[in-house]
């Protein structure tokens, strides 16, 4: 047995040990298949939106538009389907890829008066996920509106569930999109309640990844009540589905409407209802049940930490979209018809975040009740709201040699520049050249890690930028600066790609081969006798390193109990290099 057969065995019993501790109580529930790509509602047969990378030919082409990938979120009483008109425009413009939907149903025991955040198959566990059809993609839906069975739509009050409940769900979402993509951080968009799930899994840190990271790089909210919303105190709340006792009602609200108090779930409290706590309902009996943060204890006696009592994660690039309406004299007012303004303004809850949300509105000048449900269709809103990062130090991390499109965007002062940062990480002296095409009048620039200027910046007037650098092994930021761009200028984004050539090109090894490629066990390595191997994501963070005797032409890497995903593998002898893209399965 060589070296690396003996480092790569002790790898495999790490990863086989924490993913046994990770998964140890969760697995898919089984369904019938056609659950998953229609909708039975009453003699109607609906087909629901369907990913088109599942199948391995697709995974091996497909190559990712954007640095991370978008995870859709719906909010109360909705599906993942309110995204379809904004996400069918990106496929139609962008050439976007759907990778599908993570569906969850939050009460699979059908009991209402107990909660628990425990997944199928422990034995009266709330949370049911079922096997998705996921493919490599763009973007990915996370979907609540489940049955017990598996099947697309609720009787059970699932799209009505606890946060609590909603956060711990896409986790799993989440640990899987970062799985099957191989990138390390992801995009959270989240209508209405949605945004408060996102929060749940942001803010607690019981939801994050084994890492102990949550992995979020940037979080979109449109009409989230992130200070709650009473709109279910309105009477014409009975025309609607809406279960005044769910535990979902009970997160949501402002103020309770006969104690008066705040969301014991949004700002904290005891899970009890007496005449001055949680005293909501006159008609019939209050909540289903007040086990707000779903651990099975009744905390009476004690105060939970409320949403906003958390604390917040200050590197993470945050948007909020509000929709205002109009009122019977034609003027806008600050309400969607559902969360009132100052309600959806996270910097309203958190007013010394060190990057403050960015804010964007509707203004549909025609809607008398509401637009709240109608901001997951409005493109042009989330397309600002997805607007990259414009610090440094919330860049999104890009990889060499790999193309990718960016977008340029009204910012919140519609005659201001938008500005967007990308990380790269360089591991050896290289010579970076930036190609980028399709851009608007502004200036690109590579920015050392303190944020000066390598050389100079290259400016343009409309088209193509090329240029080069000479690197030391470090990190760097790409700036790509466009002046005051319009409200359509998002329809013609930018590609642009960094190409990396190491200073000393006669350094890279000679052709190797490896096989297979998708991997699932067994990586082949022929014709190199390398002596370390490193094992890197597809942004350059470093996974494993193994060692060899540098001798033996052919070696073997155990892959299988790495993550499915993309991995860089790269291979040294003595000042000699050769990086390997593969593919885990």
């Amino acid at each position: 047995m060589n070296k690396i057969t003996l480092y790569t065995l002790f790898f495999s019993v790490f990863f086989i040990a924490i993913t046994f501790a990770q998964e140890e109580k969760f697995e898919y529930k089984p369904r019938p298949k056609e659950f998953e790509f229609v909708y039975h509602k009453g003699d109607s047969i609906i087909p629901l939106k369907t990913p088109k990378a599942t199948d391995p030919e697709s995974r091996l082409v497909f190559q990712s538009k954007i640095p991370y990938p978008i995870i859709f979120i719906h909010g109360l009483m909705s599906d993942s389907e309110t995204w379809n008109t904004s996400t069918n425009f990106f496929d139609t413009q962008f050439g976007f890829t759907f990778g599908g939907r993570f569906d969850f149903c939050l009460n699979a025991d059908n009991n209402h008066t107990l909660a628990n955040k425990n997944f199928y198959p422990t034995p009266n566990a709330d949370i049911a996920a079922f096997e998705p059809s996921i493919g490599n993609g763009d973007y990915y839906y996370v979907n609540f509106n489940v049955k017990v069975n598996g099947a697309f739509g609720t009787d059970v009050l699932s799209n009505q569930a606890a946060v609590a409940k909603q956060g711990a769900a896409l986790k799993k979402a989440v640990e899987r999109v970062l799985q099957i993509t191989g990138k390390d951080k992801v995009i959270l968009v989240g209508h209405s309640m949605g945004g408060l799930c996102s929060r749940e899994y942001i803010q607690n840190p019981a939801n994050w990844q084994a890492d102990g990271s949550h992995h979020v790089a940037k979080f979109l909210t449109a009409g989230t009540p992130n200070g709650g919303s009473n709109s279910s105190d309105n009477p014409i709340g009975i025309f609607t589905p809406v279960d005044v006792r769910s535990e979902a009602i009970r997160d949501l609200k402002m103020t309770y409407y006969y104690s008066g108090e705040g969301s014991h779930y949004l700002f904290g409290g005891k899970e009890v209802i007496t005449s001055t706590s949680m005293n909501d309902n006159s008609s019939s009996p209050d909540f289903y049940n007040v086990d707000i943060n779903c651990n099975g204890i009744i905390e009476s006696t004690t105060n939970i930490t409320g949403l906003n009592q958390r604390p917040l994660d200050n590197l993470i690039d945050f948007s909020n979209i509000a929709g205002r309406i109009t009122d019977f004299w034609g003027s806008n007012i600050t309400t969607d018809g559902i969360v009132p303004e100052p309600s959806s303004k996270l910097n309203n809850y958190y007013p010394s975040l060190t990057y403050p949300a960015k804010m964007f509105y509707f203004n549909s000048g025609y809607d008398l009740i509401e637009n709240h449900t109608e901001l997951p269709g409005y493109y042009n809103l989330i397309m600002q709201g997805l607007d990259e990062p414009n610090f440094k130090e919330l860049a999104y991390q890009i990889a060499i040699n790999t193309q990718y499109t960016g977008f340029d965007t009204v910012q919140e002062s519609t005659s201001a520049d938008d500005t967007d940062f990308y990380k790269i990480s360089i591991t050896d002296n290289m010579n970076a050249n930036v190609v980028v095409s399709g851009f608007g009048s502004g200036s690109v620039a590579i920015l050392n890690s303190a944020g000066t200027i390598i050389g100079t910046a290259q400016n343009s007037s409309g088209g193509s930028i090329n240029f080069t650098r000479a690197l030391a092994a470090g990190t760097y930021f790409l700036r790509l600066t466009t002046t005051a761009p319009s409200a359509s200028s998002y329809l013609t984004p930018y590609t642009f790609i960094v190409n990396a050539t190491l200073s000393n090109p006669e350094n890279q090894l000679e052709d190797i081969r490896f096989y297979p490629n998708p991997v699932t066990s067994t990586l082949n390595i022929e014709n190199i006798a390398f002596e370390k191997a490193t094992i890197s994501n597809i942004v350059g963070q470093k996974i494993a390193e193994l060692k060899s005797d540098g001798i033996q032409n052919h070696q073997t890497i155990d892959m299988t109990n790495f993550s499915k995903g993309i991995y860089l593998i790269t291979l040294k002898k003595e000042n000699q290099t050769k990086t390997i893209k593969i593919i885990k399965e």
